[in-house]
């Protein structure tokens, strides 16, 4: 069966994808159904819902950074049209571009690849045909095999506009998917809907599950829309949690100005999982800084030449990032149990926290959670129609009502599946996914450009230990929080020992057997340690005076 996807693009931009033709990379070191002699590159692809939002500057200077980490990189212009990547490195736009593997007259991208001046980067150039002009028909399975021929190490892409299925096919078809946003309503309702449009047409070229969404003619509808819909229809709705978990994007937020801009993508990312039931990873935050203009100006590549702006400094945080992503989800294990709606989620997820907190952090995340999805919001933009905010806040004000409230919030407890908190935080403590041993080897493959941190096995796990580890893998405090959802201020907590802010020891164990995980530390050990460390700190309760006479 073939899909037409005539309202992605005009005319001569439809693509025609068959279920044979479903995108996706080719097996490492096949080329063509024949081995090749080198394994395939990882592919990075960047894109976004609108213009304006940096893309191809990031493109640009994460292919710089990887190249500075030794690595051999193609950046690559994949806007048929013709973008300004080559300008990024301050090289002409060449003669010959992606669009003569387009239209046939290349036979292999290794002959488009031209040097620029930046050591072990190579460039695949945009078009740069006429404005208007038709554009070639070629489905992403024909570009992504002439990619996986490239005898390098990454190629990172340069996606063009999202109406084009071209870009949306090579877009999943990515290692690391990207998408790129401003701190801006109308660009965080397209990073949305560039989300929701992708996953869509996941499912549209997957065997089995493409008949569930007709070709869409409207706003595409959110992933957890239509795992309701197909479980009240009796459809497959098991395989589509599959799906739905396993499509993981990734963004970033470029031209930050403020520290409530920095927050921004992770309250995003809490918000698509909640209304939408995926992922949506948040990668990290560039600031905007005057270096930027002054680089595309000079036609310099940001990173060689300021490297010590605060945007530079970002770019390197976010490229440590890229090389650890690979590894840490490797590591992970995957999320299993019935896939929850908005109406299923317990109070504490309503309200964005865990079991535990005092009421104070259930009045701060009441706070918090109102505001984030207030109406005109910028967290919200694009998620939400009003109807749908006023439900889900009422239920924010029934979990605050509830939980705020002693009485009420042990009769909710006792309710919940794990009546026995203490039990639960326990059980998931003793919990070991698979992880590298402190001090052990990172994997069975060698992977020098994400080493774990050599830890003696006697060396007392600190909150300062804890920290450095945590940079060193390039991740915000934040990140921690949004991947073991506990929130930043135990976090920091842990990190700067402020033991007296702490809950009680079960609580904290399991808070550093979650903090281990995310660093890829051993946690039992890990936990143990710091245990042992927050007891003999902790102050001691003075004994009772005496009243024997």
């Amino acid at each position: 069966m073939s899909i037409e996807d005539g309202d992605h693009g005009a005319d001569d931009d439809s693509i025609v994808v068959t279920e044979d033709e479903v995108p996706s990379p080719a097996p490492a070191g096949v080329v063509d159904g024949t081995a090749a002699p080198w394994a395939r590159a990882k592919l990075i692809a960047l894109a976004s819902g609108r213009g304006g939002t940096g893309r191809s500057l990031l493109a640009a200077n994460f292919a710089v950074y990887l190249a500075q980490a030794g690595k051999k990189v193609i950046a690559m212009d994949a806007d048929p049209a013709g973008g300004p990547l080559h300008q990024m490195f301050g090289a002409n736009r060449p003669t010959r571009g992606f669009g003569d593997l387009l239209r046939g007259k290349a036979t292999r991208l290794a002959e488009l690849v031209v040097d620029t001046p930046i050591a072990g980067v190579g460039m695949i150039a945009g078009d740069g045909s006429a404005f208007g002009s038709a554009r070639p028909r070629m489905t992403a399975k024909v570009t992504l095999a002439a990619i996986a021929a490239l005898d390098v190490d990454y190629v990172v892409l340069d996606l063009g506009p999202p109406d084009s299925t071209l870009t949306v096919d090579l877009w999943l078809a990515a290692d690391i998917p990207i998408l790129v946003t401003i701190p801006d309503p109308a660009s965080i309702d397209a990073t949305y809907r560039f989300a929701k449009s992708a996953f869509i047409r996941r499912l549209r070229t997957t065997r089995g599950l493409d008949r569930l969404v007709p070709n869409p003619a409207g706003p595409p509808p959110g992933a957890l829309d239509v795992y309701r819909s197909i479980k009240e229809a009796g459809g497959p709705a098991d395989r589509l949690v599959q799906e739905i978990r396993r499509y993981r994007p990734t963004f970033i937020m470029n031209q930050t100005r403020t520290l409530p801009d920095q927050k921004l993508g992770g309250f995003m990312a809490t918000a698509a999982r909640r209304r939408l039931g995926h992922s949506l990873e948040y990668l990290g935050h560039v600031e905007s800084d005057e270096t930027v203009w002054l680089a595309a100006r000079r036609r310099r590549s940001l990173i060689a030449e300021y490297p010590d702006g605060k945007a530079s400094k970002n770019i390197e945080r976010l490229g440590r990032r890229l090389l650890s992503l690979d590894s840490e989800r490797e590591r992970e294990r995957p999320a299993t149990g019935p896939m929850r709606t908005e109406e299923e989620q317990t109070y504490y997820e309503v309200l964005e926290t865990e079991p535990g907190v005092s009421d104070e952090e259930i009045r701060r995340a009441h706070r918090t959670v109102k505001d984030n999805y207030a109406s005109g919001s910028m967290v919200v933009a694009g998620l939400y129609d009003e109807i749908e905010l006023a439900a889900l806040h009422a239920r924010i004000n029934a979990a605050h009502d509830t939980l705020f409230m002693p009485d009420r919030r042990r009769l909710y407890d006792l309710a919940l599946p794990e009546a026995d908190l203490a039990r639960a935080v326990r059980a998931a403590a003793q919990v070991v996914r698979p992880a590298p041993s402190v001090g052990g080897p990172a994997g069975a493959e060698d992977r020098p450009e994400t080493p774990d941190p050599v830890i003696d096995s006697t060396a007392e796990i600190t909150g300062a230990l804890l920290k450095k580890v945590r940079e060193m893998r390039g991740l915000e405090l934040n990140d921690i929080a949004q991947r073991t959802k506990i929130s930043e201020r135990y976090l920091r907590a842990l990190e700067e020992e402020q033991f007296a802010d702490m809950p009680a020891a079960v609580y904290v164990r399991g808070y550093v057997t979650e903090y281990a995980r995310a660093l890829r530390l051993n946690p039992q050990r890990a936990a143990e340690s710091y245990l042992a460390r927050y007891r003999a700190k902790l102050p001691k309760a003075a004994p009772a005076p005496s009243t024997s006479g």
